[in-house]
């Protein structure tokens, strides 16, 4: 009855009163001045403050969790292992496993858990902490966590903060004192037991079971103590640093290039050199930001696996979040680049290069920027009132018209450089294809079509007959008014050739579930445009 008083007491005066809860039905109340004297800020580190609390191993704790700013928030959970939220925790998306608990690809001493690497720590490219906070942080080891509530050193009473339930650490030998939240966990999509639970994880492997569970602190109203959890499982974590450690931050990575044009099956050594030499943790990762175009394994050996560009990442590891990068072009023995971008001869009897990505695309699969015909710049709302050239209606065009009845005649049929999307955007050696060139491009004389996907992507692979060379263009769908539709089902995709029959229309190409044709729409629709050129350089 007792606890049920204070609490309904202390509604109205959150801001001022915080209540401890001893054990049974003891409870302590402090005035908000009062706890000055009980937990206040040791220090700081740039912008996150840690309290010492006098522990034997001159661990000092944060005041916060990581993602929060006040130590009642909860902050953000992480799996183990892995320094970014999410939406879904389970083990189909944890990082290190292949979808089960018995396929462990890091952190593993038992070969039923996985691949056995023997590693019981968390290393700092893996440690939340360090990851978001810098190299200073960490997560707890284990004794950490126990020497954090062992009551030679601390005492611990479940609180309420500013309205949060959660448990108040002082240290028995100077007062201070450190409060964490009952943050509960998540897993799947659900954030659970919050306000009767805190889950706090360790940097810690479990080992003496099995290789799936990873060691965090656990407590709740009557008891404080730590525990074993599946490693997928979304937790919160309150960093540490020990006393009068001095760490130099990685400050920067050069590496010997930046750019890099490859065939299909070459490699090519990256190399890195961090500075500065005193660095605390030299240690590097390298990635790829597409593996299906070029590969990179852990000494910086670049493999590239098929036409397209991604760039290549090599990060500190210590937390600084200091990486370099270097963009990769991947050609095959027909294509080459200009300005910047991909293009494929195809062997087509006009010669016609055609562009390996849409206008506002870094890959064939990216839909990439849409356009009305005629314009240069996408936009928000594609509608006449919003059309560059006419009044506000489809029988008022005001460029490009070959009938009186659509606007002004000025019998211009194709689009003039200055309002081709493709010249604007990628220089003056690239164009929209015209009517002609999208009709040889589908010609089953010349190249056969596939609808496919593409890392996710439905979209028309095109494919020449005399060389092999393809290109893909992604069923990217069309904006009408504010409106994207049918994307993954269509792919509409401007020529720059206006409609001989009525000029408030013009050509493009139509690609759907492997049907592939030339017709017309309205100018003001927002569709795909995929460069060309002509001229072999």
């Amino acid at each position: 009855m007792l606890l049920l008083l204070l609490f309904v007491g202390l509604q109205t005066t959150w801001a001022q009163k915080v209540v401890l809860h001893l054990t049974g039905n003891q409870a302590v109340e402090y005035d908000i001045s009062q706890l000055d004297s009980i937990s206040f800020i040791e220090g700081t580190t740039e912008e996150h403050e840690w309290v010492d609390l006098g522990l034997p191993s001159g661990t000092l704790w944060a005041t916060c969790n990581v993602g929060a700013n006040s130590p009642e928030e909860y902050g953000d959970y992480f799996a183990w292992g892995e320094t970014e939220p999410k939406n879904d925790y389970s083990w189909s998306t944890y990082k290190y496993c292949k979808g089960t608990n018995d396929t462990m690809t890091k952190y593993c001493t038992i070969s039923d858990y996985g691949t056995v690497d023997n590693k019981t720590e968390l290393e700092p490219s893996d440690d939340a902490a360090t990851a978001n906070w810098g190299s200073e942080w960490q997560m707890p080891s284990l004794e950490q966590c126990k020497e954090l509530y062992n009551n030679n050193y601390t005492t611990t009473t479940w609180t309420v903060m500013n309205g949060i339930y959660g448990r108040m650490i002082v240290s028995n030998s100077n007062g201070n004192s450190v409060f964490l939240p009952a943050a509960g966990w998540q897993a799947d999509a659900i954030i659970d037991g919050t306000g009767g639970y805190g889950y706090y994880w360790s940097r810690s492997l479990y080992t003496t079971s099995g290789c799936d569970h990873a060691l965090y602190l656990d407590f709740a109203s009557q008891y404080i103590d730590w525990a074993s959890g599946y490693r997928y499982y979304g937790r919160t974590i309150r960093p540490v640093r020990v006393k009068n450690v001095q760490t130099v931050e990685v400050t920067s990575i050069t590496l010997n290039l930046t750019e890099l044009s490859v065939k299909v099956g070459e490699t090519t050594q990256l190399s890195a050199t961090v500075l500065p030499e005193n660095a605390s943790n030299k240690d590097i990762k390298w990635e790829s930001s597409n593996a299906d175009v070029a590969t990179v394994d852990e000494t910086g050996k670049v493999v590239a696996v098929a036409v397209g560009t991604c760039t290549i990442i090599c990060s500190a590891t210590d937390g600084s979040r200091v990486n370099a990068k270097c963009l990769v072009t991947v050609l095959n023995g027909n294509s080459g680049t200009l300005d910047g971008h991909v293009y494929v001869d195809l062997g087509l009897p006009s010669g016609t290069l055609w562009a390996t990505c849409n206008v506002g695309a870094n890959s064939p699969e990216e839909y990439g920027d849409y356009f009305a015909w005629g314009e240069t710049e996408p936009k928000n709302d594609y509608s006449w009132s919003t059309y560059k050239y006419c009044k506000g209606s489809d029988d008022t065009m005001t460029k490009y018209c070959t009938s009186s009845s659509y606007g002004t005649v000025d019998n211009k049929t194709e689009l003039e450089a200055i309002d081709d999307a493709a010249t604007a955007n990628w220089g003056s050696d690239w164009q929209m294809p015209n009517y002609e060139q999208f009709k040889e491009l589908y010609n089953n004389n010349y190249t056969t079509t596939t609808w496919t996907r593409m890392n996710g992507k439905y979209g028309c692979e095109i494919t020449s007959k005399s060389n092999g060379n393809s290109i893909f263009l992604p069923a990217a769908g069309y904006s009408i008014d504010t409106s994207l539709n049918k994307a993954d089902s269509f792919g509409n995709y401007w020529s720059r050739s206006l409609s001989t029959d009525a000029s408030r229309f013009a050509r493009y190409l139509s690609n759907y579930a492997g049907y592939i044709s030339t017709s017309i729409y309205y100018r003001y629709y927002g569709q795909s445009v995929r460069p060309v050129r002509v001229v072999k350089k």
